[in-house]
């Protein structure tokens, strides 16, 4: 009889998952003395997980040990990403602090879930205005995001502060959603060529249309209704357009193209064609730095199932997994955290309209895994404040066979260093 590697490895996995054993020879087993039952692989990673931890306190600021830690981790790496649960006051709070200590580690840039032209254009407005120039913004009839929130323009005007006047601080990776007649009317009439008036004309029709439709009967805005047909044509008629220009009708085509998709295809080919986009963005911001030579830190933050390491939680290989790619190349490495609230606590997700509503984060299942979810298996009911975890000592202990127990969880281990968890979250507010 022979063994396949696969069979060896299967053998040596099972066996770990069964814990220790007595080997004996001969025909008779040898007497030993009886021990206490050994633990389950899923109890010692629990135990583990709930033993391994640091506070943290933010009362004037992130202070402890797991924020010295933090920082020090974080100060060491090419790349930091923040993968957080949205909607909680307290992140946007150490996001910002976070940046501004790691200034002096050399982090020059701060990558966030919008669209580049609204995160450039938010730079603009906070470093004419400084907060009120950020939710100005916010408030405008033309732009609208989920993270339009007044925590989070707190968290971007302290990193335009942190940053010199003349340097560009904010990227934005992401796609737009509802801000498309914002971005058409950044357009310039004047400046298009004469063969591409016409059919930009058509495309601030369809966007006007869509949005006054929308006013009488309330239904999917233009980027989720359009064939994105209606950008690719300007695009092809308006060939060598300024930076700027170029940016919005790629962003408009792509916005349009990614929701098509999700209408006609799956939810994963969807979230598929948003990660390269994320990707893509992010690679462009990294090639001309490099082409002016050079090679800025970067702190990134959006949603956790963006920021981590390796496949997602739907099996995607998003942002996460190209920022390790890209340190590697360079010889360093990267430091991903992840954000969420403990659980009995506050969020802020979306409410009717521009609005936003604080929910229990025991409500709130993003990926409907009951009991399972992570603001459940990584909190610790016994805290007696806000906690930081060192993921990558648990490592060991997350091993293969346990995906049937918490898939979530043993991806997290090795997909995050760190997770911090809020004792006590507090709902971010939206702007009225």
């Amino acid at each position: 009889m022979t063994m396949s590697r696969r069979d060896v490895l299967l053998a040596g996995g099972l066996s770990l998952l069964a814990g220790p054993r007595v080997l004996t020879h001969g025909t008779a087993p040898r007497r030993v003395q009886q021990q206490a039952p050994q633990q389950s692989p899923q109890a010692r990673l629990v135990e583990a997980l709930q033993r391994n931890r640091l506070p943290l306190t933010m009362s004037d600021g992130p202070a402890g040990r797991g924020w010295d830690w933090l920082v020090k981790e974080a100060g060491d790496a090419r790349f930091t990403l923040i993968g957080e649960e949205h909607g909680v006051a307290e992140t946007a709070q150490l996001s910002a602090a976070l940046f501004k200590a790691l200034r002096g580690s050399g982090y020059s840039r701060m990558a966030i879930e919008l669209s580049p032209i609204i995160a450039q254009d938010i730079e603009t407005a906070a470093r004419r205005s400084g907060l009120q120039g950020i939710l100005d913004f916010f408030g405008r009839p033309t732009t609208w995001s989920p993270m339009y929130l007044r925590e989070e323009a707190r968290f971007l005007a302290a990193v335009v502060n942190a940053a010199p006047r003349g340097e560009r601080v904010l990227w934005g990776f992401d796609r737009e959603i509802f801000s498309d007649r914002y971005l058409i009317a950044r357009l310039d009439d004047a400046r298009a060529p004469r063969r591409a008036r016409e059919p930009l004309a058509r495309l601030k029709e369809a966007s006007m249309n869509a949005w006054e439709q929308n006013q009488k009967n309330p239904g999917p805005p233009f980027l989720f209704s359009a064939d994105p047909a209606v950008v690719s044509a300007v695009r092809t008629a308006w060939p060598h357009p300024d930076h700027d220009t170029d940016t919005i009708l790629r962003t408009l085509e792509e916005s349009l193209a990614i929701n098509t998709v999700a209408r006609t295809g799956t939810a994963w080919d969807s979230s598929e064609r948003r990660a390269q986009w994320m990707r893509g963005s992010l690679a462009a911001r990294l090639r001309e730095e490099r082409a002016r030579g050079s090679t800025p830190k970067v702190m990134l933050k959006a949603g956790y199932n963006h920021m981590i390491r390796g496949a997602n939680y739907v099996n995607i290989f998003d942002l996460g997994a190209m920022t390790d790619e890209v340190a590697a190349l360079d010889g360093a490495r990267e430091f991903h955290v992840i954000v969420l609230p403990g659980t009995g606590y506050s969020q802020a997700t979306l409410g009717p309209g521009r609005s936003f509503v604080a929910v229990s984060s025991d409500e709130f299942d993003e990926f409907k895994a009951g009991d399972q979810r992570l603001t459940r298996v990584l909190s610790n009911a016994s805290a007696t404040g806000h906690e930081v975890i060192d993921l990558r000592a648990l490592r060991p202990l997350a091993m293969r066979g346990l995906e049937q127990w918490n898939s979530d969880l043993v991806r997290t281990i090795h997909g995050y260093d760190a997770a911090v968890i809020w004792k006590g979250a507090v709902a971010s507010s939206g702007l009225t």
